[in-house]
């Protein structure tokens, strides 16, 4: 018999599975028990067939995400100026993105073993990030890029699902509600899933590495990444807020 700890894990763990077949566990259709080495084993092909993430447009992303950072005006506005400097974060140096909205699949070797960048990779991963609705493109930061291949690589080396990249103003404003000032307009932010792995995982571990803003939705499963100011939210919760700097040329109230 299973230790008492154990017991209450297969418990828990049933409690998630959707009900399997006693035949397909290795048992009789009468039996009523499920011994412990037949639910590891089959706990793989169970997991497999856990319902997919939500669905869920570029459209959608922009109306969810882009009013829960309204702190991002403090530095936009120089910050083509200062692209933030590549940072190598134990990635590989190949990162394999697709883009279901575009139908398209890339895998960039963008750094040499040597450590330097290959211009015409970076080209192929601006490509895939563009502007969907326009099709324009950016240099993407480079320090993204390595945010992307280092988050690749912890969660299995298996790519990530690119839901949305570089936008221009005209895709930002035609969303109500959305930020005027938004990283993804200097090609400075993503929005991904990976296969198999929640958004809070995939967030807890960008927090980590401590590269810029990590967001994760978990009503659907997406995380936002990018290289601005250091940060935090969900969409359970705004992120705190920073005062705007003042319009000098906006009229000021009475008594300030």
């Amino acid at each position: 018999m299973p230790q008492p700890r154990f017991a209450a894990v297969l418990t828990l763990l049933f409690s998630f599975c959707p009900a399997v077949p006693a035949q397909t566990l290795g048992g009789s259709a009468s039996a009523k028990e499920i011994s412990a080495s037949n639910l590891l084993e089959q706990m793989p092909a169970m997991i497999a067939e856990a319902p997919a993430p939500p669905e869920v447009s570029e459209a959608e992303i922009v109306e969810i995400e882009e009013g829960l950072d309204a702190y991002t005006y403090t530095f936009i506005s120089n910050a083509q100026k200062h692209p933030p400097k590549p940072v190598n974060l134990g990635g590989d140096g190949t990162l394999i993105l697709t883009r279901p909205g575009l139908g398209e699949k890339l895998t960039a070797h963008y750094r040499g073993k040597d450590g330097e960048y290959n211009a015409a990779e970076l080209d192929k991963i601006a490509s895939i990030m563009r502007c969907s609705l326009t099709a324009k493109t950016t240099a993407v930061s480079i320090k993204l890029v390595e945010l992307l291949d280092a988050v690749e690589d912890k969660f299995g080396h298996n790519g990530l699902i690119l839901l949305s990249g570089y936008r221009t103003p005209k895709f930002n404003g035609r969303v109500a509600g959305a930020a005027k000032y938004s990283l993804h307009m200097l090609g400075w932010a993503a929005d991904i899933r990976i296969p198999g792995h929640n958004s809070k995982k995939v967030a807890n571990y960008a927090e980590q590495l401590g590269t810029g803003g990590v967001g994760y939705y978990a009503r659907k499963g997406f995380t936002h990444l990018d290289v601005g100011q250091l940060r935090h939210w969900s969409d359970k919760r705004s992120p705190p807020h920073r005062k705007a700097p003042a319009d000098p040329a906006a009229p000021r109230k009475a008594g300030r």
